[in-house]
């Protein structure tokens, strides 16, 4: 793992009718906003460049902004009593990060988020968007709306998590990843390296392996590194 100051990019990339900032502004914790408040908050943006392996932060360091992936991928961990890293999320562009610290009293991060591929994100101060909330209340009720909806979101993921089996995880997983269809048939492919997505369905990188090696000797599906190639949908969907 790689720590230093980010490289902090001479461009505006926050302009009016860009996909940035259309893709920003459509993000729930800024699309109930009207068009001059967040204007007027993107003003105080940093676009930031991490390389793979780079740390934003570490558990425990001070958290005075939080932040929006425009590009890449960050791995937010935790290191358990044991010693061992437990990845919590992967984040990638178009999602933020570390936000819920902007209404916590304890300004420090729960986690450390460590970039997984190149990555540029915006940088944005805790103190803007909360100052932001506080003189407008018509923005504040309508966050509390889009984060409930959010909320309700990851409440679903995390039963799918706990309730279902390891093979029906990573069945859902696999469909939720298919990127071309042909009838029954599917290509799956896999972003993440495989421990890091056996950190993410809950089970260990030998467990993904054997139901991987179990679902191809069913002829359910063929790997091809990070290809996966599913023979049949209809057979597949029964775990999901």
């Amino acid at each position: 793992m790689i720590t230093h100051t980010p490289e902090v990019l001479d461009f505006s990339s926050m302009e009016k009718n860009t996909v940035q900032y259309e893709t920003i502004r459509g993000h729930y914790l800024f699309s109930g906003l009207d068009e001059d408040v967040f204007e007027a908050i993107a003003a105080d943006f940093a676009t930031e460049s991490f390389e793979k392996g780079e740390i934003l932060f570490h558990r425990g360091d001070v958290a005075d902004d939080f932040y929006f992936i425009e590009s890449g991928q960050i791995e937010l961990s935790l290191i358990s009593p044991d010693g061992q890293k437990k990845v919590v999320e992967v984040i990638a562009n178009g999602r933020t990060f570390a936000e819920a610290i902007v209404f916590m009293r304890e300004a420090k991060f729960p986690v450390t988020a460590e970039a997984l591929s190149n990555s540029v994100v915006y940088r944005i101060p805790n103190n803007t968007y909360r100052t932001m909330l506080r003189s407008n209340p018509d923005a504040c009720m309508r966050l509390l709306s889009d984060v409930c909806r959010h909320l309700h979101q990851r409440v679903q993921e995390i039963e799918r998590l706990t309730i279902q089996n390891a093979r029906s995880r990573l069945a859902s997983y696999l469909i939720d990843h298919v990127v071309e269809t042909n009838d029954d048939e599917a290509t799956v492919r896999l972003d993440l390296p495989k421990h890091i997505i056996a950190s993410r369905l809950s089970i260990t990188p030998e467990t993904l392996s054997r139901l991987l090696r179990a679902m191809a000797d069913d002829g359910i599906l063929t790997v091809d590194d990070r290809l996966i190639f599913v023979h049949s949908l209809a057979r597949l969907r029964p775990y999901d």
